[in-house]
């Protein structure tokens, strides 16, 4: 019997009990909770195309975990212990973070900033205990490595728009000190800074200036390489250290990616004028799944089967 049939022959069994009504009540109170997040989620996604292709990057990543390893459902649309655990996590989080916001003066600026982002992992523990309603407990370590590196994903499209200046000033010295290493007149600065336009990051290689704009920041690479290292370390249940070696590698590989992105941009650039916004896809394009690539290797994602384990449910750690 194929998943699809599992899960519809176990609805067709508990549509007449009023206890599985109940728990798909639970879901969408939550889900009618978290309406904001979801909306705000997709509106970044829509207006943000390196968060797009970040998202998209997760869920192929996600995939090739569930073909290597397989995903098995066990006793589907059931609240079992994991994903009753889970929903009471999401529960009580979002509880916390809203009598939180209502105790907290908003002049504590800091503590009310970390009750409002409880939020985010209250909507993640969700995400996670629905998946263990429909799957079964079989799909944990999927479910967990999936809804850990989405938490991921939300907290640092926050972090998008301040980091966006000091990444691409960042993407600009490095680009900078590499053509100069190449022999190269080199200039960086900033112009434009009006009331009503924003300031552009000019580079000068040899009297040709470049703009270093958002898209040139590296964000794009660093957050998809940055999941990538999340993601893998979930999976592989790294200790600390290892899983701190591996966040700084990805961040690594993706400042790496993204100076040599613009370092073959510059160098192609003179002999490519005519075709200069074609070159400039074809570059971002090979280097940005180059990275992607290499990351995955390197941080041991899985290229083969890989015999499927139980999986260590975190919640059930002190149960």
């Amino acid at each position: 019997m194929s998943k699809r049939q599992q899960i519809l022959a176990s609805f067709q069994e508990k549509r007449m009990q009023s206890e599985f009504w109940i728990n798909c009540t639970l879901y969408g109170c939550l889900g009618i909770a978290f309406l904001p997040i979801t909306l705000w989620v997709a509106a970044t996604t829509n207006e943000q195309s390196r968060i797009l292709h970040a998202l998209i990057v997760l869920a192929m990543a996600i995939l090739v975990l569930v073909f290597y390893n397989g995903m098995k459902v066990e006793k589907p649309l059931t609240l079992n212990k994991s994903a009753r655990h889970a929903l009471f996590t999401a529960y009580g989080l979002l509880l916390l973070s809203v009598v939180s916001r209502k105790i907290i003066p908003s002049s504590a600026e800091i503590l009310f900033l970390i009750s409002s982002l409880l939020a985010i992992p209250a909507y993640c523990f969700g995400l996670a205990s629905m998946m263990l309603f429909i799957f079964g407990q079989g799909v944990r370590r999927i479910t967990y490595t999936a809804t850990g590196t989405f938490c991921a994903f939300i907290f640092l499209s926050i972090l998008m728009a301040p980091l966006d200046w000091p990444l691409r000033t960042l993407a600009g010295k490095w680009s900078g000190i590499a053509l100069s290493a190449l022999g190269k007149t080199v200039e960086l600065g900033v112009q434009g800074s009006t009331a009503t336009t924003p300031p552009q990051l000019i580079l000068i290689v040899n009297q040709q200036p470049f703009h270093v704009a958002s898209e040139c920041n590296g964000f794009g690479v660093i957050l998809t390489s940055l999941l990538l290292s999340v993601l893998l370390a979930i999976y592989r249940r790294l200790g600390p250290i290892d899983t701190a070696l591996n966040l700084l590698s990805g961040i690594t590989l993706g400042f790496v990616f993204n100076t040599l992105r613009i370092l073959i941009i510059v160098l192609l650039a003179p002999s490519t004028m005519d075709h200069y916004h074609l070159m400039h896809e074809i570059v971002g394009t090979i280097t940005y799944w180059s990275c992607l690539i290499l990351t995955w290797i390197l941080l041991n994602g899985p290229v083969d089967n890989e015999p499927r384990d139980k999986p260590l449910d975190p919640m059930d750690a002190h149960s």
